[in-house]
């Protein structure tokens, strides 16, 4: 169980370490009037992540709890846009730092079943390869917000947009006993994603329709995340 827990938390290090380079002087400040740029990639990565959700749900399409988590996913984007009265820009770093935490729950599911069944090195790989990916997720998140909430709380928005992973992949963990309860969440939680991910990045395209080199930035991650999958 230590081991579980411990192989649990590695991908939030990774988110972790992605928030931490997003904040980091030098590396802050030669990307600093590029903030566009990141919104578009994150766009591209979150349209990517759209598609896998898709395939998962297509395996789920006969379960009605999927279709509880999609209504459930709308309607905390519809009251997430109702409550949010901030600027536009503090608006759209918002919606990433949801975006991104919201993504990681499927991840923490992927995760858990995969080491609930067994530590083999495909489990371990896994882990590892996620952990990798969530570098990036991290630095989305916590560098456009250093210029508005500074750096200590760009760099724990960006570390907590993780936090789900662990906490997903150990709750699959505990209900691991009993496939009963995980064929209940896991549609549920998948729907939840889906829809409100595709709410967000229909947000995030419009906001990079409205300048070339962000459409094009998206498209090119976009391409990217997909050659990656």
């Amino acid at each position: 169980m230590v081991e579980f827990i411990i192989l649990s938390f590695i991908p939030l290090a990774g988110t972790a370490l992605g928030a931490f380079l997003g904040i980091f002087n030098n590396f802050n400040n030669k990307f600093e009037k590029q903030e566009e740029i990141l919104v578009a990639v994150a766009t591209g990565i979150l349209e990517a992540i759209c598609f896998s959700l898709f395939v998962e749900s297509f395996e789920n399409i006969r379960n009605k709890n999927l279709f509880i988590g999609i209504l459930i996913g709308f309607l905390f984007i519809l009251l997430m846009n109702l409550f949010t009265k901030k600027s536009k820009s503090n608006n759209i770093k918002l919606k990433l730092f949801w975006a991104m935490l919201i993504h990681n729950i499927p991840e923490g599911i992927i995760i858990g079943i995969a080491l609930s069944s067994q530590a083999s090195l495909q489990a371990l790989s896994l882990v590892f390869s996620i952990s990798l990916q969530n570098i990036p997720d991290g630095i989305v998140v916590s560098m456009p917000a250093v210029s508005t909430l500074g750096k200590k709380r760009a760099l724990l928005l960006g570390i907590f947009s993780g936090v789900v992973e662990p906490i997903a992949a150990l709750l699959i963990g505990t209900l691991a006993a009993n496939s009963t309860h995980i064929s209940t969440l896991e549609p549920i939680l998948t729907g939840f994603s889906l829809s409100a991910i595709i709410m967000i990045t229909f947000e995030l395209i419009r906001e990079c329709q409205k300048r070339y080199t962000m459409a094009f930035t998206a498209i090119i991650t976009i391409i990217f995340n997909s050659i990656l999958s």
